[in-house]
């Protein structure tokens, strides 16, 4: 008799174990009694796409200047960059886009000079500090964020225009020199 409690015993503790388990997969799926949610169509996406950027454009003051030049105008025509962006833009024509590990930037030469249009730290990584020209020679550095050591190094790219091409060289690394300090 002892035998067919041990085997009952057994078969509830499993029943307790499935049941359990498949409660906490109902559970973390949204609920035991939600049904199946269906993927947004393209439509969908596009209409919350746009009431998003409705919003973010909305909430931000009249004296703020955009993140970026507006849709008919070109990235060459601002006055002067604004600084880091939320995405990366497409490149404009008549400039190119350069970077490395620090992250993203495009330089346009306007005759023997070099302006930086915009530029985008790569996730992780900050903007340090930028000349974005129009001049000889055009800088921007991007600091990552595990750099703690608090000397301001990182990534330095150095653009300058060569045969109306503008080219990037990578001036410093970060830690490189920081076993001499």
């Amino acid at each position: 008799m002892q035998r067919k409690w041990v085997v009952s015993g057994w078969a509830a503790a499993a029943a307790v174990a499935v049941t359990a388990g498949i409660g906490a997969v109902a559970l973390a799926q949204g609920g035991s009694f939600a049904g199946p949610e269906q993927p947004m169509s393209e439509d969908e996406v596009v209409s919350a796409l746009a009431d998003a950027d409705d919003g973010a454009t909305s909430t931000a003051s009249a004296s703020e200047s955009p993140a970026s030049p507006s849709a008919d105008e070109s990235p060459s025509a601002a006055a002067t960059p604004t600084g880091p962006l939320e995405a990366t833009p497409s490149a404009a024509a008549d400039g190119h886009v350069l970077g490395g590990d620090g992250g993203t930037f495009q330089a346009v030469c306007e005759g023997d000079q070099v302006r930086l249009a915009w530029w985008v730290p790569a996730q992780g990584w900050s903007t340090g500090t930028v000349d974005p020209g129009p001049a000889a020679l055009a800088s921007i550095a991007f600091t990552g964020g595990g750099d703690d050591d608090d000397d301001d190094d990182g990534l330095v790219y150095e653009v300058a225009c060569a045969g109306g091409v503008p080219t990037a060289s990578l001036q410093s690394d970060d830690d490189d020199d920081d076993a001499d300090d």
